[in-house]
């Protein structure tokens, strides 16, 4: 899990009518779709703020039990548990090896005649909120590229604070829109040319082993997984429409 830390209030100002999106609901567990400026539950510094825990209890009228997070800038898969006990065996699936958390994220690179290459790693050390320096691993693959920006596909491996936004950094390759570890030019460009009022990063797959497998699991015999697939916001698809017809042009 990511160690908790407050928010910046300037990354994504909260919206009135912050809701979340059922993806997926069985007896031990719910997805949900969390939108950019929605936090996953309150906390000293926003003790009166709409969150995921409330609203997704609120939507399927029972108590649920976090176990995971995802920073408030970002958008895309929530995993809830049903029950404390459900909570646990979650977070074990999600935190083994053979799990999976695909983000997308458009970010620039320097340079205009330099080549991203398709794909590359991070495993700088990052440093938690008492200043210890922390193991982290973070994997980019481009899926897109463009001017300046390439859209990619992100991989993490540890689950630390702002990981993918700072191993970005220390690559010199920010993702767009991130106000705290990102360049506020950069972002300014996009928010007049292309409308991006957010930071453009979302969680849009999880896939681990399921901890809560049906009958016989499945027909082959193998191991059942947990898939849950939360397509891109209008509002980041948009942007890539605009940077495809700049291309075009």
């Amino acid at each position: 899990m990511q160690e908790p830390a407050a928010e910046d209030p300037a990354q994504t100002p909260p919206a009135p009518a912050l809701a979340v999106r059922i993806l997926q609901q069985g007896a031990d567990f719910v997805a949900v779709s969390k939108p950019s400026g929605l936090l996953v539950h309150r906390d000293e510094h926003h003790p009166d703020e709409s969150a995921a825990v409330q609203l997704t209890r609120d939507a399927i009228g029972q108590y649920v039990y976090p176990f995971h997070r995802l920073d408030r800038a970002t958008s895309g898969v929530l995993l809830f548990g049903l029950s404390s006990r459900a909570a646990a065996d979650l977070q074990k699936c999600l935190s083994a090896e053979d799990a999976h958390k695909d983000y997308v994220a458009l970010m620039r690179y320097p340079g205009s005649n330099r080549e991203l290459p398709a794909k590359w790693s991070c495993e700088l050390p990052l440093s938690d909120d008492k200043d210890v320096a922390r193991d982290a691993r973070t994997e980019f693959e481009v899926l897109e590229e463009f001017d300046r920006v390439a859209l990619v596909r992100v991989r993490i491996f540890t689950g630390r604070y702002h990981q993918i936004r700072r191993h970005a950094n220390l690559c010199g390759r920010h993702v767009i829109g991130d106000t705290t570890h990102g360049k506020g030019r950069i972002n300014q460009y996009y928010r007049d040319h292309y409308g991006l009022h957010r930071l453009f990063l979302h969680l849009e797959r999880v896939d681990m082993r399921h901890p809560f497998p049906s009958n016989g699991g499945p027909a082959n015999g193998g191991e059942e997984r947990l898939v849950v697939e939360d397509p891109l916001a209008p509002e980041l698809t948009e942007v890539l429409a605009k940077l495809r017809a700049a291309e075009g042009s």
